[in-house]
């Protein structure tokens, strides 16, 4: 999470962004994790910039305070606003192309083609900040970071949709049904399968992760980390993303789903298939369940590093070199600790749910330290630089493992032929309820004056996240999904034969 904000351009520091005046506007309750993309918004927008205090003076960035401001659509806005407002507009624009898209993907093999088609396009836009060749053209890059990560984003959708689909379609699973095993085995054998093969994507995505931060950062570091340097960073990693999609792609079985139904405009189809999703919630209440369970888990998992990383930054003065060193070092804890939840869950013979909860407690007797400790002493309690290092990558060590077990519950119980379209709402929940933890904590903040009272908040939702997750039936859900998807291709199958039903 913390990963993609770690490459960062020359004069930028966090002294440098006037902390008084981000504590009276409180932009702490906008505070969400930084790109590389948007680290190079905010650099090209300072040197755009002029003095708040003069606009006919330059901004100058090498001075220990500084107050910029940029000129942009007639108004002076601080670069600062403009990184956060982009990222937003991120959100935003993911959320709507995927709900707009996903329900395609479930027809034909339209899963793989877009799946390519969007690795394509977000590699482009990320070539496409080398045209940006001067500050006063900052806005191309404002442009550029919320569709690259909306690519990002829906590919993740389409990605994560094949999950349950080589779950059905594994040998194991499928000669176990053979074999005519109960059904409470089959499905055990293909929980295990599951859960291995989230395991395994999500730690090569990791050795990935700290392949790349190598490269970027003997770039970023070798280049002076100047804005070229972090220009063919970006770049670099946009090419990465498409290479690893090409090269795999002629292995991808597109496991193709029924023909998309002929004269249908593709962005209606998929937003009247979402509200039909929505409607079903009384024939499928487990996953609802669960979903709900992940609108308030994703907030909760989301604060938590955001306020270790204002304390880190604020009270305990981590450098840029250190903040690089623990990016590569997260991505290093959260491939360990995917082999090795992994492994723990082999030995006892663990369920997904558990493996979920397991992981909220863990994260939930972490933030009843931070929430406690500090009354009784000013000694302890994120207050020193060993305890941040220890903290940041306990909580790298579990992040693998708890969202990768979040995706297999998901895809247990999902109905068959609609996988997109629940990954799709899936994203639409994590998105949906980002705004809740910034703008709640910040708030905490406002009346105390402490960020560690702060983690009140992601505490308290772990805490009504395990007790949702606990009411979920997981076998109630995947007889609901199945009995699902049978209906839905009866009434297809209907149709078919009587057009004029």
């Amino acid at each position: 999470m913390v990963s993609k904000a770690k490459v960062v351009p020359n004069n930028f520091s966090l002294s440098e962004m006037d902390l008084a005046q981000l504590e009276e506007k409180q932009q702490f309750q906008k505070v969400s994790p930084l790109r590389k993309s948007e680290l190079w918004a905010w650099d090209m927008a300072s040197k755009y910039g002029v003095e708040a205090s003069n606009h006919a003076i330059p901004c100058n960035t090498t001075a220990p305070v500084i107050r910029c401001v940029t000129p942009f659509l007639g108004m002076y806005i601080d670069p600062g606003a403009i990184s956060l407002y982009v990222s937003s507009f991120s959100s935003i624009l993911s959320f709507f192309t995927s709900l707009s898209i996903s329900a395609v993907a479930d027809h034909g093999s339209y899963k793989k083609t877009l799946l390519i088609a969007f690795s394509a396009l977000g590699c482009i836009f990320t070539l496409l900040f080398f045209t940006i060749q001067t500050p006063k053209l900052f806005w191309i890059g404002a442009i550029l970071s919320p569709l690259t990560w909306t690519c990002y984003n829906v590919c993740g959708v389409f990605s994560h949709s094949f999950l349950p689909i080589y779950g059905h379609a594994h040998p194991d699973v499928l000669a176990a049904q053979a074999r005519g095993e109960p059904l409470s085995v089959v499905r055990k054998i293909e929980e295990q399968i599951v859960n291995d093969l989230s395991a395994y994507s999500g730690a090569i995505a990791n050795i990935g992760s700290i392949i790349v931060h190598g490269v970027c950062i003997g770039v970023s570091l070798g280049m002076h980390e100047t804005s070229l340097s972090l220009q063919i960073a970006i770049a670099y990693t946009g090419v990465w993303w498409l290479m690893w999609i090409l090269i795999v792609a002629p292995w991808l079985d597109p496991r193709p789903g029924p023909p998309m139904p002929k004269g249908q405009n593709w962005v209606a189809y998929s937003w009247r298939k979402t509200y039909k999703t929505l409607l079903s919630f009384k024939q499928l209440p487990e996953i609802f369940k669960f979903m709900v369970a992940w609108f308030i888990l994703s907030d909760g998992i989301n604060t938590m590093p955001a306020i270790m990383f204002i304390i880190l930054y604020r009270e305990l003065s981590f450098t840029h070199v250190q903040s690089l060193i623990m990016s590569v070092l997260l991505s290093v804890m959260a491939c360990l600790g995917a082999y090795g939840f992994m492994y723990v869950r082999k030995i006892w013979s663990l369920t997904t749910r558990f493996m979920v909860i397991l992981c909220l407690v863990l994260y939930g007797f972490q933030m009843a330290y931070l929430v406690v400790v500090p009354y009784f002493t000013d000694q302890a309690g994120l207050r020193s630089m060993h305890e941040g290092w220890f903290h940041v990558l306990f909580y790298g060590i579990i992040v693998s493992t708890f969202y990768g077990s979040c995706r297999v519950m998901l895809s247990e119980l999902c109905p068959p032929g609609d996988e997109n379209e629940w990954f799709s709402l899936y994203l639409l929940a994590d998105k949906g309820s980002s705004w809740m933890g910034p703008f709640i904590t910040g708030g905490i903040f406002s009346m105390t004056g402490d960020y560690r009272r702060a983690f009140w908040f992601p505490l308290v939702l772990i805490i009504v996240g395990v007790w949702l997750l606990a009411r979920v039936d997981m076998d109630k859900g995947k007889d609901q999904a199945y009995k699902f998807a049978y209906a839905k291709e009866t009434r297809l199958s209907s149709s078919a034969v009587h057009p004029s039903a």
